[in-house]
């Protein structure tokens, strides 16, 4: 990869722009479930069995993630505001290798475009801020596809082909090991390949060979993970979201629907204009097409066969190929006009709606440390969480597990020597406690257990985002 010195600064101020939208308010909200679900399994103060079991108990994703995340943790200190650092690494880590593999598909300086857009593209960012794999998932990807396009590039050079090969094969296992969608590039691999095979006798013997490896290797350690996977029943999806069927989930990775709308009608736009470049003509811009449309027919397939799987997070590598596409084909129109104004149409509401999202930041996620805060230093410190309304006890008893361990690594809490108790257990001698209900995992109403209602007098209620917390006095 040459590049001007101007190329480079631009390059550069783009990738610090990026790391600056991604540090910013890092810890602004508390953890949600799934995060609690990756900080409780990844916990460096228990045995690597117990993680295995731990990851097992809550149908984890696979490992891969938490293993990191108990490495650093291990490393630094169990705390929430560290867990934040390792998808926050990967985050700012994506966005140079992003710009590598777009000029390494495009070959000119629309490169530059694709880093500025995945910088401040506020679902990335989102992700770069959240306990979990997605942004692993995400930077794993790109290593795949830009070792994929070395070993099947014209380079003769048989010594870098064997090395880009053996590179090739070990990024598969670990990308196809961070989620099982991800499966989705490699099969889009498999189908490039064949599809310039045929039309064009390019033969990519490295590759072909290495897709046994691949799948050998990921499945001497993944097994048990699949074989659990395909024996579990209980997904959270009852349905398909059928807002996807008119936005393709456009709205959820640009930050709006009007952000979705512009996104989804720009890459349509340039891929029909040149569309005989994509389908007819040798060129790297087809296995980008590829992974676009089997992200989303594959998991659509599962669900109308089987059970609904797909949700946007699951497929966040389609961004890959959805900025890359419209960077480097705005770069191939050659009216001028028409260039300009693409890029004014694409870039000025990204921007604005971009700055918006900071300015304006909402909390989506429930205000424990807010409610810790808020709590003057005399209060009461007896604690208790309620997940009764939970579909089982054992559910209950799980979730419980999750917001205590939370919660008492938290610095708010642990500051103000707060006790918790389990709510099954809360004697007389308490007199008074104070009741949290995360309200996703109850119910809206945070009704107490029965026996529970004529024995406890609610004293005050205080309530934050998705949470509800009710000082009760016991009589």
């Amino acid at each position: 990869m040459f590049l001007s010195k101007k190329s480079i600064i631009i390059f550069s101020i783009f990738i610090l722009i990026g790391v600056f939208l991604r540090t910013y308010q890092l810890n602004f909200e508390s953890y949600w479930l799934d995060e609690m679900i990756s900080y409780w399994v990844a916990d460096p103060n228990i045995s690597f069995n117990e993680t295995l079991i731990r990851r097992d108990e809550v149908a984890q994703a696979p490992i891969l993630f938490d293993l990191i995340l108990r490495k650093y943790l291990a490393f630094f200190s169990y705390e929430p505001e560290y867990g934040r650092h390792v998808p926050l690494f990967f985050g700012v880590l994506s966005i140079p290798f992003l710009g590598i593999l777009s000029h390494q598909i495009s070959k000119n300086n629309s490169f530059l475009l694709t880093v500025f857009l995945a910088s401040i593209n506020v679902y990335l960012i989102s992700y770069s801020q959240e306990v979990r794999p997605y942004s692993l998932i995400f930077f794993l990807s790109i290593i795949n596809l830009i070792f994929y396009y070395k070993i099947v590039s014209e380079n003769k050079k048989i010594f870098k082909k064997i090395i880009f090969f053996n590179l090739f094969i070990i990024f598969s296992v670990l990308t196809i090991s961070s989620h099982p969608f991800t499966f989705i590039i490699l099969f889009s691999q498999i189908i490039n390949s064949i599809y310039f095979f045929f039309f064009f006798k390019k033969k990519n013997y490295l590759f072909f060979f290495s897709v046994p490896f691949i799948l050998l290797i990921y499945l001497l350690f993944n097994l048990d993970y699949l074989i659990s996977q395909l024996s579990y029943s209980e997904y959270f999806l009852s349905h398909e979201n059928w807002k996807f069927y008119y936005n393709y989930y456009f709205s959820r990775f640009f930050g709006s629907r009007i952000m979705g709308i512009i996104y989804l009608s720009t890459l349509i736009y340039l891929v029909v204009t040149f569309r005989k470049k994509i389908f007819y003509t040798f060129n790297n811009y087809l296995l980008l097409i590829f992974i676009l449309i089997f992200s989303y027919i594959i998991p659509l397939a599962y669900a109308y066969l089987k059970t609904p799987i797909l949700t946007d997070r699951y497929i966040i590598f389609v961004l890959i190929p959805i900025l890359i596409l419209i960077s480097s084909l705005i770069f191939e129109v050659t009216n001028k006009k028409v260039k300009i104004f693409v890029f004014i149409f694409l870039l000025a509401p990204t921007i604005i709606n971009n700055f918006t999202e900071i300015k304006d930041r909402k909390v989506n996620k429930p205000e424990f440390k807010k409610f810790f805060s808020s709590l003057e230093k005399n209060d009461v410190k007896n604690l208790t969480v309620n997940t009764n309304m939970a579909v089982s006890v054992k559910a209950s008893e799980r979730l419980t597990k999750l917001v205590e361990n939370y919660i008492k690594t938290l610095e708010e809490f642990k500051k103000k020597d707060f006790k918790i108790f389990n709510i099954n257990n809360v004697q007389k001698n308490q007199k008074m406690i104070w009741v949290i209900c995360y309200e996703p995992l109850v119910g809206f109403d945070c009704t107490l257990p029965d026996d529970k209602k004529d024995a406890w007098i609610l004293i005050e209620t205080k309530q934050n985002h998705f949470l509800n917390s009710r000082l009760y006095e016991i009589k």
